[in-house]
């Protein structure tokens, strides 16, 4: 068994494969994904066409949607990469660091992530439409649950009731502020604003600053 290895906001990401059947799979996956997402940051999603993408990446209209729902399955699937990454955040080593910091370390690299996308392919990302932001069970926001419950951290019960809570708030939050960015066409600092902003949730609901 080997690795389904690929690149993600910089960084390299692997998954586990399987069979020499399951890895072929995985190979047409990703060569059809990378296709439509330069298609769609070249000529948005509404102006690809599913054949297009086929033609370019030498693949069956069948084989797409054995893969892939539709052209958003797709843009899920770098929401799905994206989760991966923030794995890394339940290494033991992170356990020893003060969980202001960490959870500060963790909105930015969320952020950075969003940065890592051109601008148009950002707006059509952060849109009311996207229902994969509130799906449930999503690593992004189960990681950071977990570490949430593990560290036990005092709350103010008058903004929370409990962790799930706070890590709801922390991406309501980063997801306004990417939502304005994007209205004010990357009128300000995006890095900047986050950063404040989510201290000013963290110093509301923590009760004690590590």
């Amino acid at each position: 068994m080997g690795y389904n290895v690929f690149r993600y906001g910089g960084d390299i990401v692997k998954e586990t494969r399987g069979t020499t059947r399951q890895e072929k799979a995985l190979e047409t996956k990703d060569k059809i994904y990378e296709v439509a997402m330069k298609k769609f940051i070249t000529k948005g999603l509404e102006h690809t066409s599913i054949s297009e993408i086929c033609r370019e990446a030498g693949v069956s209209i069948g084989s797409f949607y054995t893969h892939f729902e539709n052209k958003e399955g797709v843009i899920y699937e770098t929401f799905r990469r994206a989760d991966l990454n923030f794995e890394r955040f339940l290494q033991a080593e992170r356990y020893k660091q003060n969980l202001y910091e960490l959870i500060l370390e963790y909105m930015e690299y969320y952020v950075q992530f969003v940065l890592t996308y051109d601008f148009e392919f950002i707006r059509r990302f952060y849109n009311t439409g996207n229902h994969y932001f509130v799906r449930g069970k999503r690593p992004m926001q189960d990681v950071l649950k977990t570490i949430l419950k593990n560290r036990q951290p005092k709350l103010n019960e008058y903004y929370v009731k409990n962790t799930d809570d706070v890590v709801d708030m922390l991406f309501m939050t980063s997801r306004g502020i990417i939502f304005h960015w994007c209205l004010k066409e990357q009128g300000f600092d995006l890095q900047e604003v986050s950063r404040k902003q989510i201290e000013m949730v963290l110093k509301s609901v923590l009760l004690e600053l590590e």
